[in-house]
């Protein structure tokens, strides 16, 4: 009998499918018709990010015409990679399933289409987010996006299935898992049973302490997005490609690939073009409570899907093969569809939203036996950055005015500083540190048209350094509790040293030297 017993998900950044995916030489996938000019050539990393927001995404669509993406981000956003490019994905493609029928989830830039993958929603919200509220942030200890539904983590343990998310968050950058966005989800962050870092999976794996479901959320490289790994624009291609290697090589050479699936695919386009006009969506029906949290929001209907996005599914439950072949010329795929297949592998019953419940369900081709999944990827390096990584100030004079996944990781630095100070039963740090410079950047940001560029740097600079002190403090906490919850070495575990003779003088010990060695289990 099939039976697929773990999901896996990662969700790269910003690409089109026709943008990846169009020079692949994959059976069923061509070039564009000539008269949209698309061509081949798509560097490894852009100078910057071709613009995506919600007008800007309408205007490259076109009311389905596809024709403004040229006009709207440049030429870069008309040219898609060479296969030679891109040999890990591609190898996954030509023999797993390959999606040409997975959209984004509406015509909009990442964090509403990321919520999707999450609760087939984004409650509302339809643009980046907006500039961090200070009077509600300084006050308010909850600071999580709202969804009518929940989502599926809170579906998932209501039913008893475990889960797990893995990132890349480091004691030095800005990334925090955008997942911490979700309400409940930042009370569980210094779990174990839940959070992890990336560096651990591969042994996890191996070990065999892998959850029903995990979530991947790639290196961002925030705030410039230079050094990640989620194939950003401005990050590169070629360590995305490691990415997945990594994340095949460790499921999928271990026992537990028998009987796993592993979803790739990407959030948004990320203002590159795709001539597939996107069709017609079932909205989610939920209140629009998180509608605004937007830094501009629009009137968006959900009623129609994004750009369409690459996606491969590996399993050996599941056919190779392209997905309008196989799922049929009607079925549209999207973000919810993954919130679909989770309810439908795991039994979690019904719907989350509307969306995931018109949504088609990958587990509807499951085959009746097993096929063969083992590939040896191709080794990929690491390609050297066109432009260094910059420091905060640095990225403020490049960019003056901060991006919305930067004033989205704000919004989660807010209640990670709330649930940090409510265990140390301290003021967050908005309050005791940041209140004055964090108001006056919320009065700018919200109107930077009518203000000097020095004065939204100053903002930007203000939000950088409020995301770096909280960070600081949760680190310094988290490995204090590291600190406590390890077991003390004994020192009787130690090998007898040799009696030495008395020293002519006593030696003094000082203060430092002492907890030294009463943490190593000395006197």
């Amino acid at each position: 009998m099939a039976k697929i017993e773990h999901v896996f998900v990662l969700m790269l950044e910003n690409r089109s499918f026709d943008h990846m995916l169009a020079f692949s030489g994959l059976p069923g996938v061509n070039p564009p018709p000539s008269n949209f000019h698309f061509q081949s050539g798509a560097v490894d990393q852009l100078d910057s990010d071709p613009p995506h927001e919600f007008d800007d995404v309408a205007a490259q669509i076109d009311s389905g015409a596809m024709d403004g993406f040229a006009a709207s981000g440049g030429p870069d956003t008309m040219k898609g990679f060479d296969a030679g490019s891109l040999p890990v994905l591609l190898e996954l493609a030509a023999n797993n399933l390959y999606f040409d029928n997975w959209y984004s989830s509406m015509p909009g830039p990442t964090w509403p289409n990321r919520l999707f993958v999450h609760a087939a929603s984004s409650g509302g919200l339809d643009n980046s987010m907006g500039t961090l509220d200070v009077v509600r942030a300084v006050t308010n200890p909850g600071y999580a996006l709202q969804f009518e539904n929940g989502h599926v983590f809170d579906r998932l343990a209501a039913k008893g299935v475990s889960w797990r998310v893995y990132h890349h968050h480091g004691s030095f950058d800005f990334d925090f898992p955008q997942v911490l966005a979700l309400k409940g989800m930042v009370d569980n962050r210094n779990d174990p049973r839940f959070f992890r870092h990336f560096k651990n999976f591969a042994a996890d794996v191996a070990s065999g302490d892998v959850a029903g479901y995990t979530f991947i959320e790639p290196s961002y490289g925030l705030p410039s997005f230079r050094n990640g790994n989620s194939q950003h624009p401005t990050g590169t291609i070629s360590l995305g490609e490691i990415l997945i290697k990594k994340m095949h090589d460790a499921i999928f050479g271990q026992k537990v690939g028998a009987s796993s699936a592993m979803l790739v695919t990407w959030d948004e386009h990320g203002g590159f073009f795709d001539h597939a006009a996107p069709p017609a969506a079932t909205p989610p029906g939920d209140k629009p409570l998180n509608h605004d949290r937007a830094g501009n929001p629009r009137n968006c209907a959900f009623n129609g899907f994004g750009v369409r996005v690459p996606a491969v599914l590996i399993s050996p439950w599941l056919p190779a093969g392209l997905g309008s072949t196989i799922f049929g010329s009607n079925a549209r795929f999207d973000h919810s569809s993954v919130v679909r297949a989770l309810r439908s592998t795991f039994s979690l019953g019904g719907k989350l939203t509307n969306r995931d419940e018109a949504s088609p369900d990958w587990n509807a081709a499951l085959l009746a036996k097993p096929r063969g999944v083992s590939l040896t990827l191709p080794k990929v390096a690491a390609k050297a950055l066109r432009r260094p990584v910059p420091t905060a100030k640095e990225v403020v004079r490049e960019e003056v005015a901060p991006g919305g996944n930067v004033l989205g990781t704000a919004q989660i630095v807010a209640d990670i500083d709330w649930h940090t100070a409510q265990r140390l039963h301290v003021p967050p740090v908005i309050a005791s540190q940041f209140e004055a410079r964090m108001a006056k950047a919320h009065r700018v940001l919200s109107a930077p048209a009518s203000v000097s560029d020095a004065a939204v740097g100053e903002a930007h600079l203000s939000v950088l350094e409020y995301i770096a002190a909280v960070r600081d403090r949760d680190e310094r906490l988290r490995k204090a509790e590291q600190r406590q919850s390890a077991p003390r070495k004994r020192s009787q575990s130690k090998a007898p040293r040799a009696a030495k003779a008395p020293a002519k003088k006593p030696v003094r010990k000082t203060a430092k030297k002492l907890k030294a060695r009463k943490r190593r289990g000395g006197r």
